[in-house]
């Protein structure tokens, strides 16, 4: 009997999760890919929240395979238990054309993000695939039918809201676009300038 039999879930959350299962065994078959570090740097006042740029000239595949904001990848730092998953920053235009990921990172003291952001400028690390589907914005079309736009981030999540935004989404298209952004205080609070 299997672990996720036990829980006495709906057949289709099984499914799900059992799909979410195999999911996370096959990342570990993922080719990686090696690539340098362009830009490590504090991102708030703080230096809880990281600017990290990857150049990834060498891998022009995975650069054009980032096709929507809100996808994400794996990232793997030598002497890491285990890699980080983050979300892209920049929009996919910028990574097609200047062949780099920008991301913004939460630095917890012993996680892999930590030791990240203790690396530097052409230090390598290892990403993954490029991973989900993105934000579907296309689901909230036609934008005379869906005039309001509420858009909410906290922390370090404002990372893939800043791709979003960068790649013009909502530029005069609608009437009532709203970015609510939450932090403790401006010292944790990013993309100020």
């Amino acid at each position: 009997m299997s672990p996720l039999s036990r829980l006495r879930l709906p057949a289709p959350l099984r499914r799900r999760a059992l799909t979410a299962l195999a999911a996370a065994v096959l990342q570990d078959t993922d080719t990686w890919s090696q690539a340098p570090l362009s830009l490590v740097a504090p991102a708030s006042g703080d230096a809880s929240l990281f600017h990290v740029a990857v150049d990834v000239s060498d891998a022009p595949d995975l650069a054009v395979s980032y096709t929507a904001p809100g996808q994400y990848l794996q990232l793997r730092v030598p002497g890491a238990d285990k890699p980080a998953f983050l979300a892209i920053a920049s929009p996919p235009s910028f990574a097609a054309s200047r062949c780099e990921f920008q991301f913004l990172v939460k630095r917890v003291p012993g996680s892999t993000v930590d030791l990240l952001c203790g690396l530097g400028r052409g230090d390598i690390v290892e990403l993954s695939g490029i991973m989900g589907r993105g934000f579907q914005v296309e689901e909230i079309s036609p934008p005379d039918a869906f005039p309001s736009v509420f858009i909410f981030a906290t922390g370090s999540g404002i990372s893939p809201i800043r791709s979003l935004i960068e790649l013009g989404f909502c530029a005069n298209e609608r009437s009532d676009v709203r970015l609510y952004y939450g932090a403790r205080n401006l010292q944790k609070m990013a993309y100020q300038v």
